[in-house]
């Protein structure tokens, strides 16, 4: 039996997989701020986040650090980067839970998104998607994914 082939080009692709890895970087990350606030051994916060959707993991960071240590410039920041994480999981999920279709340029991709709602019936969505945009999306959640981690650490510094 034979396969089949995609459109997507190899450089445009490698970005697609760019987006998929970092995002699985950035949701690592707030697994183990999270782990970290729930109190205990790393193993412990695992539990806790391992089967966690992502909305639920950032509500869940947030609940428990503001339980922690309260409103403030801290909470401000953290839900700060928790509204940029829900930002990019939407961009990341169009990404990945679309159909590809050939781009109107060599550099470009279209995003084919079909939905069948009740009010509207069945619509498609084309979006035409360059390279240089795949490649911010990446970029975006790799600097996110850094400014948890910078978070993470702040926590545990000591006070001055």
């Amino acid at each position: 039996m034979g396969e089949m082939n995609h459109p997507v080009p190899s450089g445009l692709l490698a970005e697609i997989g760019d987006i998929t890895v970092s995002f699985a970087l950035l949701e690592s990350i707030i697994q183990t701020l999270a782990g970290t606030l729930v109190g205990g051994n790393q193993r412990m916060g695992q539990v806790v986040t391992a089967e966690l959707p992502f909305r639920n993991l950032r509500a869940l960071t947030f609940s428990l650090y503001k339980e922690r240590h309260g409103e403030g410039a801290g909470l401000a920041t953290l839900r700060d980067l928790m509204n940029r994480a829900a930002v990019l999981e939407e961009k990341r999920n169009q990404i990945v839970h679309s159909v590809w279709g050939a781009g109107d340029a060599a550099d470009t991709v279209t995003r084919i998104k079909m939905t069948a709602k009740e009010k509207y019936g069945m619509r498609f969505q084309f979006n035409q998607v360059a390279g240089r945009d795949l490649a911010d999306v990446a970029t975006d959640i790799k600097r996110l994914a850094a400014d948890v981690q910078q978070f993470w650490i702040d926590l545990h510094l000591p006070a001055e």
